[in-house]
Formats: structure tokens, C-alpha cells, sequence
């Protein structure tokens, strides 16, 4: 099992049959975080436009993300969670000498997902993450084909790509807690060829955010 959420799994099926040592098992609670969203663009989707051997990429792969998601404690060691995330916005730039095209690559989407968790304490617990993602991807180009001031008028793409993570949480009391953790998203965007030139390219996306967490 090379995956850190399925081992948290695994681990959380075992621990599943101890008696708990909280008060309240059952619970809902809903959330919101920020923080670091990265994308690995595909380089070979963005790179068909024209373009002479001067031509030098340069890579915008990280921004700002946030996070907001709602969720069922179901006992001490599963809970479900649906979420809505914005990924960030993404630059892929060429430069042919002259004019630089920049392809503004924006991701964002809803997921929802199993949350294996691992008791250590009655406050503080270890967690995995395994479910699917239903990302957008909208793909603008300023100064499209080198052309300076023009610009595309925008292409989409929807994906659905398995979601998995880990992280580890703390609650100050039984009213809130704090929440920081590692999420990838898979594929997200539609591949580019010559047969299917409209296309936003894809990438692989991936987050780590802090949250603050209320049960309620």
C-alpha cells in the first residue's frame, strides 16, 4: 500500500472496534481553509503554438487556494466530507523575442470524500482522505499566437479525477479546531492535439492548506 490515505484507512478500520474516549462521536462540523495550491502543467499541451527556437516557457505553478467543506463525524474513526476548492490561477508564458503569450490557467471544483481518522488523544488525531474530485478548468490566452493585445475568448473543461490527502487536526474544546493538510486532485483540463485543438491543457494539481473546523 504506497498510499499514506489508504495505510490511514487501514489503520482507522483497526482502531474502529476500540471504545472512544470522547464525549461526542457523532457530529456534524463544516470548515474553512487556505492556503498553497500547485499545479504540473503538461508541456507538450501548451506548446504547439508558433514559435521559433528563440522561444523560452516560463511557468507560473503556484497561487493561492481556499477551501470550504462540510462534514459528518460518523464515529470516532470515519467521517464524510464535501467540499468546494479553488485551486488558484496559473500562468503558462512563452516568449518568441518579441511578444510574451501567457495562458491563464484557473482550476477549481467540488469534491467529496471517506476521512479514515486515527485518534492519538481526545483532541488531537492523524487523518487520510479518499474520494473524487469534479474539477473546472478555464483556460485564457492574452496575446494569443504572439499577437500583441489579442486575446481568446476562453475555453472549459470538466474532469472527474480521484481525490486523496492526509493530514492531522487538533480541537482546542468541543466547539472548534484547526485543521492542516496535504490534498492531490489528480488530472485536471482536456489533452491538446492536433485533432482537438480546443483544449485547455492539463496538469496535475495538488494543495496544502490550513482550516479552522466547527462542529456543530
Amino acid at each position: 500500500m504506497k498510499s499514506p490515505a489508504l495505510r490511514f484507512a487501514v489503520a482507522a478500520l483497526l482502531l474502529s472496534g476500540l471504545p472512544s474516549t470522547a464525549a461526542a462521536n457523532t457530529y456534524w462540523y463544516m470548515g474553512l481553509g487556505m492556503g498553497l495550491g500547485w499545479i504540473q502543467f503538461y508541456p507538450a499541451d501548451f506548446s504547439p503554438s508558433p514559435c521559433p527556437a528563440t522561444c523560452t516557457d516560463t511557468r507560473q505553478e503556484f497561487d493561492a487556494g481556499f477551501k470550504g467543506f462540510i462534514g459528518y463525524q460518523i464515529n470516532r474513526t470515519w467521517a464524510f466530507e464535501a467540499s468546494v476548492t479553488t485551486v488558484g490561477k496559473f500562468h503558462y508564458k512563452r516568449n518568441n523575442g518579441t511578444v510574451t503569450q501567457d495562458a491563464i490557467y484557473k482550476v477549481k471544483g467540488g469534491g467529496f470524500s471517506f476521512v479514515p481518522t486515527i485518534p492519538f488523544t481526545r483532541n488531537f488525531s492523524l487523518f487520510g482522505r479518499l474520494g473524487g474530485f469534479s474539477s473546472q478548468t478555464r483556460l485564457t490566452i492574452d496575446n494569443e499566437n504572439f499577437v500583441a493585445g489579442a486575446s481568446s475568448p476562453g475555453v472549459q473543461s470538466n474532469r472527474f479525477s480521484p481525490l486523496t490527502g492526509f493530514g492531522a487536526q487538533y480541537f482546542f474544546d468541543e466547539e472548534s479546531g484547526i485543521r492542516v493538510e496535504f490534498e492531490n486532485f489528480g488530472k485536471v483540463g482536456s489533452a491538446c492535439s492536433a485533432s482537438s485543438p480546443t483544449c485547455t491543457g492539463r496538469a496535475n494539481a495538488k494543495m496544502i492548506s490550513a482550516s479552522l473546523v466547527f462542529p456543530f
